[in-house]
């Protein structure tokens, strides 16, 4: 990291972990030596379930409130690309993490307010966070947020028409045709190779979500509700 960038750099007491494998890790009073790279690295020492993934952190120079990103790797122990932003985005989550280290908004609205999908949006200009990718999708935002379920318990609505009963076989050409969110390698809808399966987890997020729900009449028909 360029000196420029590190001179008169205050850092903020939050760091918030997206790991690929484990999802979201928040960490809050971290006092550590008092340097990015040192702090992040004793952190990663002592966060065993960890694969792949980056951190950010708030930092403040010259009045200007930013962000910290680094990325890690499985093999080591240490950042192996960092980047500092002062972006507009950059500077309201910024903002937002330092209020919550100063107890002013609690942890449940940094969880709702702050994943990956809202950081891609927020930093363009991050190469680091651009680049990653779940490799399953956490089963928090599956379920409470997965972009596809409407679409799809639409699309088997229009093919029931004035039934209620489908063909599971068509269900699961529905599910199949979904395009997979691009911030993901594994789709828990699409993991499965049997259609069967894959209806039976439709029908779980269908009912977490209180859309509808999915009732097996035989071994070929489904009826949708």
């Amino acid at each position: 990291m360029p000196r420029k960038k590190l001179k008169d750099l205050k850092l903020g007491s939050v760091i918030i972990i997206f790991d690929r494998d484990f999802g979201k890790l928040i960490f809050r009073d971290i006092r550590g030596y008092g340097s990015l790279l040192d702090d992040a690295e004793w952190l990663l020492e002592r966060t065993q379930q960890r694969s792949w993934g980056f951190m950010i952190r708030p930092v403040i120079q010259n009045g200007r409130s930013g962000l910290w990103i680094g990325e890690y790797v499985p093999t080591n122990n240490q950042i192996v690309q960092e980047e500092i932003l002062f972006s507009k985005g950059s500077s309201t989550i910024s903002k937002l993490l330092l209020k919550y280290a100063e107890n002013k908004v609690n942890e449940r609205k940094i969880n709702r307010r702050i994943d990956v999908s809202a950081l891609k949006k927020m930093l363009p200009e991050s190469n680091i966070i651009q680049s990653f990718k779940y490799y399953v999708c956490p089963e928090e935002r599956f379920y409470e947020k997965c972009p596809h379920i409407k679409e799809i318990y639409k699309a088997i609505e229009e093919k029931c028409g004035s039934s209620t009963k489908l063909y599971y076989s068509r269900v699961a050409e529905i599910i199949s045709s979904i395009d997979k969110c691009h911030d993901v390698l594994i789709c828990p809808l699409l993991a499965s190779p049997n259609a069967f399966e894959r209806i039976l987890i439709l029908n779980n997020i269908l009912r977490n979500k209180k859309i509808g729900k999915i009732k097996i009449i035989d071994k070929s028909v489904i009826e949708v509700s």
